[in-house]
């Protein structure tokens, strides 16, 4: 079963977790398996795995007798993901600056040059293209802990980003200049060693985006 989920279900799990991170699979959606089945073209013994999985994961609740449903999403949820976010990001960060070697400063200055060209697109108001966006944005973030030394706690970094990104893509909206000077800070800071600084704007930017999103867009 664990080979046949390897081969078969790893690939769909990253698949039905993507849509509900992108909003395909709405919060409070019901998950029927066999509108599941036809949908990802796999079996239902596979389906109910991966959904177990997601369910482990915080993206799926299962309720008993009812069967499996997309998590909900809600104020004090998005809350306790930004901080863990913070704290999970913020070590990594540090770790990754004090094991600093050129070939992840190159890869650091490579992430952020793409981001920086999407940012400047929406600056331009030339397009608003939010998955490119998000992409390089997310690409940026988990270059900047890659550098850590520690599989389990860039594992658990990007399952919090998940969770994270997938408010990002239901309410967060742009945030202009702002956002990308922060980048730019982090980037600078993380590029000069000052993991302290760079620390201090990280958690800068993360509380920013979320006050700004609140403006904006009513959630319980």
């Amino acid at each position: 079963m664990m080979n046949s989920f390897k081969t078969v279900g790893l690939n769909t799990y990253e698949v039905i977790k993507n849509d509900i991170i992108c909003g395909i699979l709405p919060p409070l959606k019901k998950l029927k398996l066999l509108e599941l089945k036809i949908k990802y073209n796999t079996s239902v013994s596979t389906l109910r795995e991966i959904l177990s999985r997601l369910s482990g994961d915080g993206f799926v609740v299962s309720k008993e007798q009812k069967g499996f449903y997309v998590s909900a999403v809600s104020k004090s949820d998005l809350f306790e993901i930004a901080n863990l976010r913070i704290l999970i990001e913020s070590h990594a960060l540090q770790q990754s600056i004090k094991n600093t070697n050129p070939e992840w400063e190159g890869l650091l200055i490579s992430a952020h040059h793409k981001l920086k060209f999407y940012e400047n697109e929406m600056l331009q108001k030339k397009t608003d293209d939010r998955n490119n966006w998000k992409k390089h944005d997310s690409e940026f973030h988990q270059v900047l802990v890659q550098n850590c030394g520690s599989k389990n706690l860039i594992e658990l970094h990007k399952l919090i980003f998940d969770k994270y990104l997938r408010y990002q893509l239901l309410i967060l909206t742009f945030r202009g200049s702002k956002s990308v000077q922060e980048h730019q800070d982090i980037l600078d800071f993380t590029l000069g060693k000052n993991y302290e600084k760079a620390q201090f704007v990280l958690k800068t930017h993360i509380t920013n985006g979320i006050d700004h999103a609140l403006q904006n867009f009513k959630l319980d």
